[in-house]
């Protein structure tokens, strides 16, 4: 193992010096004005080969002058551009050997910026940015999640919601988590658990698809979740630290470093999060026709802790072919402590008391090796990409519980219960991928691919029991349960715009096969298999004005996750006892979506959708109820649910220095589970909103702003009550942008509460969740290195309508085709407008 890092180390670093070597002469400088001859800072300035394949860079210093070197030798185009800059071209730019140094002299650019009381407001990256058939969060923009973990982060986006077990939805259903746009094998399954102790500060954006083409895993009931962690293309030597710290033992940290030149891209993040939380529960139950009362109390402090490593090399082979190879190590442990008291009543007297400790700890240890490979032609559009990926996972843990039985008078029933369960286990996936792009004409383009996923599961342990004879085996707590998982799909759209209409047609084919097992007292096999067809179909049609109407369905499917289908009983709360459910069978969806979107002037901009969704085998969780005010949860499948809503996205700029963004979603749900219990047949309308507001501040300050309201909302069992909280944050630029310092408040009036009410004819009980909610976080983050230049490329689910994806470059080569070599000849922006409907 030593032998091969240090090849591998050997290999890159005289490749990469000989890169190096190769292009150290030469050097261009200059100096950017606006109109007015005022100098203007921060402008990217990249330097370009004839194939527009980048050479160099840099940004701009207070007094405009840049310095760009070292070049090489050839002819080259100057590319201007920025935020608040409009895009310009120079070109035929000669270094040669006999004249290596060049002063190109002052260039003016256009820019878009304006001012308002001391406040320079330029064009950027928006916090939202909204297409028909798709959504994309900027991180970095969320101030009030800085310092907080991917689950904070996720429950400010539009259409997301994360309940108070940190679970995420979209539009009240499950969703596909992605990282990077593959597969989260990483986090070994339970992904909950993983998103609470993911930082915030590793992740750059993150894109929500309500309605996915085949292109994409047909898992997921709503569609899918994407988040795209950082990844800096910057020349030379570049990077970023923060630290950051939180009330009540919070603690997280970050370091992203990068080195680039032409042919390689060396990137390293590495995060670290150590979070510690309490999570409070009352249960409360009377049953009709008795003064029977029970009430159950839970105080528990939890722990989720993880630090996160990955460390890759991209290297660009010709202007054709690169390859990208990403080693990600995560270490995360999730546990805590925790006291139960569950007291039965007997009118206004104390019958008994149960009172329950309990101590838990584990995490997964994860490794996972990733081979990209990127193929270009000749042919504008035409590209080859394949992917390979292997993960692992070992997870260790062991769980302590310590009972004692008392009477009403406080004085001990029967001796202490004594119980342990250590327990071990294992996840790994293989995930291959490969996909083709053809055009066929000026307008349409087929798309064709194959995917692979295996999975491999196994966890045991090894309980016992100890109630004053001695320890023994604890058969209540025993398990011993493994799967082995495989899908294979083949898919095919094809797509294109005629006019005004743009449509796309696809069918994915998916055959899915899962055995697994379970020992007992008595073992038993599982077993799932079926082979399906997705289809997909999408139009749009362009109205005047820059209004767009989008009509998309999709078929998906769900399948349960690992910690849905692990048998182990959890008895930290006596009261309200759960395991999963082994048994569990797949849900299939039916999804119709129509969508409109209309920009305005000054920023503004709406987006409306309505949905109709159709759920088969609707996976739910059960609460069975007993007489003695005991509840046993397990997750069940119900026949058959029904969702359909309107969502509605708006975005204002009220003032150049303050914009605000406020989403609705209203909705009904519709579930009939009479297969598992005759009252299981429910429904009821609910909604929620969002408001994220931003205001710039003069001397480097901005404020945000998060609030979110959930109306009551009826489940399969019960009617989940109001909920709302609201999160602020402040920033401060410091050292001419170079450092900011954040400080935030999460939930600060302390409201995000849950309770849950289950009204049935022989009884009622109610269960409040108060879990800790209003944290503060102040965190400081530096950026360093030589050049600043960045040549960001997205990694996510496509570039509709996201400036800097094809369709800039498509407008950037027309626009180089027609250079002037008049130093005052220019292009202008390009990107923005949105293509014909595509999966990617």
């Amino acid at each position: 193992m030593r032998f091969s890092f240090r090849a591998l180390a050997t290999v890159l670093f005289f490749s990469l010096g000989s890169s190096f070597s190769q292009a150290q002469t030469g050097k261009l400088t200059g100096k950017i004005t606006d109109a007015q001859n005022k100098a203007l800072e921060f402008v990217t300035v990249t330097l370009l080969k004839q194939d527009s394949s980048i050479v160099n860079g840099d940004l701009t210093k207070e007094d405009g002058s840049f310095a760009i070197a070292p070049t090489g030798i050839g002819n080259f185009i100057l590319r201007i551009s920025g935020l608040g800059t409009q895009t310009k071209y120079i070109g035929n730019i000669s270094i040669t050997n006999e004249a290596p140094e060049k002063n190109i002299g002052t260039i003016k650019a256009g820019t878009t910026s304006k001012e308002l009381k001391g406040v320079t407001v330029s064009g950027e990256k928006a916090a939202f940015e909204m297409n028909i058939d798709k959504k994309t969060f900027n991180v970095d923009k969320n101030i009030t999640a800085t310092g907080g973990s991917a689950t904070d982060v996720l429950q400010n986006i539009p259409s997301v919601s994360v309940d108070v077990d940190g679970s995420v939805s979209l539009r009240g259903k499950s969703s596909i988590i992605l990282i990077d746009g593959k597969p989260a094998t990483l986090f070994g399954g339970d992904v909950t658990s993983a998103l609470q102790s993911l930082p915030a500060a590793s992740i750059q954006s993150v894109e929500v698809i309500t309605n996915p083409s085949s292109k994409y895993d047909a898992q997921g009931m709503a569609g899918i979740i994407n988040i795209i962690t950082k990844r800096d293309k910057k020349f030379g030597f570049n990077g970023s630290a923060t630290v950051g710290v939180g009330t009540r033992d919070k603690y997280n940290g970050s370091l992203n470093l990068n080195i680039k030149n032409e042919k390689w891209n060396i990137f390293l993040n590495s995060s670290a999060r150590f979070n510690r939380n309490y999570n409070r529960t009352t249960n409360e139950r009377t049953n009709a026709g008795t003064d029977d009362y029970f009430r159950s109390y839970d105080d528990n402090i939890r722990k989720f802790n993880g630090i996160f490593n990955t460390i890759g090399a991209e290297y660009t082979i010709d202007k054709y072919n690169s390859v990208t190879l990403t080693q990600n190590l995560n270490r995360m442990q999730w546990g805590g402590t925790g006291t139960s008291d569950y007291k039965v009543f007997s009118g206004e007297l104390i019958d008994s008391t149960q009172r329950r400790s309990s101590f838990n700890v584990g995490g997964p240890l994860s490794s996972s090796t990733s081979l990209d490979y990127k193929r270009k032609f000749k042919k504008e559009k035409q590209e080859l990409t394949a992917n390979a990926t292997y993960a692992k996972t070992w997870v260790e843990r062991n769980q302590e519980y310590e009972t004692d039985i008392l009477n009403g008078d406080g004085s001990q029933r029967r001796r202490t219960i004594f119980q342990k369960a250590p327990g071990s286990g294992t996840n790994a996936s293989l995930n291959a991928q490969i996909d083709y792009t053809m055009p066929t004409n000026k307008t349409d383009k087929l798309d064709a691919g194959l995917r692979t996923q295996l999975i491999w599961f196994e966890s045991k342990n090894n309980p016992t029991i100890d109630s004053g004879f001695g320890q023994q085996l604890d058969y209540t707590l025993l398990n011993i349960f493994k799967y082995n998982q495989q899908t294979h799909a083949a898919y095919a759209n094809y797509g294109g715009q005629r006019g005004k209409w743009g449509y796309q047609a696809g069918l994915r084919l998916e055959y899915f096969n899962y055995t697994g097992s379970t020992q007992m007292l008595v073992g038993r096999t599982y077993t799932t298999e079926f082979l399906n067809l997705f289809p997909t179909a999408y139009a749009s049609y362009k109205l005047p004005k820059d209004q767009n109407i989008f009509l998309s369905y999709s078929r998906r499917t769900n399948r349960p996750g690992f910690m849905q289908l692990m048998p182990y009983i959890d008895l930290s709360n006596p009261q309200d006892t759960n395991m999963g459910n082994p048994n569990l069978k797949p849900e299939f969806l039916n999804n119709i979506e129509l969508n409109y979107s209309k920009p305005f002037k000054k920023g503004h901009n709406l987006t409306a959708s309505v949905y109709y969704q159709y759920t088969e085998n609707m996976i739910e969780r059960y609460r069975k109820f007993y007489s003695d005010g005991t509840t046993f949860t397990q997750p069940q499948n119900l026949n058959t649910g029904i969702t359909y809503g309107m969502e509605l996205i708006g975005k204002a700029q009220l003032i150049p220095v303050w914009d605000a963004t406020l989403s609705f979603n209203f909705f009904q749900n519709e579930v009939s589970g009479a297969n598992i219990d005759p009252v299981l047949n429910n429904s009821g309308f609910s909604w929620f909103s969002k408001l994220n507001t931003n205001l710039k501040l003069p001397k480097g300050f901005s404020l945000q702003i998060n609030g979110n309201y959930e109306a009551p909302k009826v489940a399969a069992q019960g009617i989940l009550q109001q909920v709302y909280w609201l999160d602020i944050a402040v920033r401060k630029n410091l050292l001419k942008n170079k450092a900011t310092l954040v400080a935030n408040v999460s939930d600060i009036f302390n409201t995000r509460k849950y309770t849950t009410i289950f009204d049935y004819p022989a009884y009622t009980q109610s269960t409040y969740r108060d879990r800790e909610t209003r944290i503060g976080n102040i965190s400081f983050t530096y950026r360093f290195g030589g050049n600043e230049h960045s040549s960001k490329e997205p990694r996510g689910m496509g570039g509709n309508g996201r400036r800097g994806g094809k369709e800039q470059k498509n407008q950037q080569t027309k626009e180089r085709d027609n250079l002037k070599t008049d130093e005052g000849s220019g292009g202008g922006e390009g990107g923005g407008s949105s293509p014909a409907p595509s999966g990617s």
